[in-house]
């Protein structure tokens, strides 16, 4: 059975998709880790603070090949589902 659903529904469940990628991708490597792997900005303003959750999700840059293997491994995951979203 293949259920249609519309493109905003498509998109909807692409970013809820990629924000699950993250979430467990974060949980699943640990602060420390992504501390090691992962580069993040090291100049703050008011501007750009972010919150506890985007903290938890911000990943920064790679800076590891660690950090590399990690960033392409979500991009593919995040692209597959992408993907079948488009032929579906």
């Amino acid at each position: 059975m293949v259920i249609l659903l519309s493109v905003e529904m498509k998109i909807l469940v692409c970013f809820v998709w990629a924000f699950i990628v993250f979430f467990v991708t974060a949980l699943i490597i640990g602060a420390d880790r992504k501390a090691q792997w992962f580069q993040k900005r090291t100049k703050y303003s008011w501007f750009n603070r972010r919150g506890i959750i985007s903290e938890l999700l911000h990943f920064g840059y790679p800076k590891t090949k660690e950090g590399y293997g990690v960033t392409g491994i979500m991009v593919v995951v995040i692209g597959a589902v992408s993907y079948l979203m488009c032929i579906l």
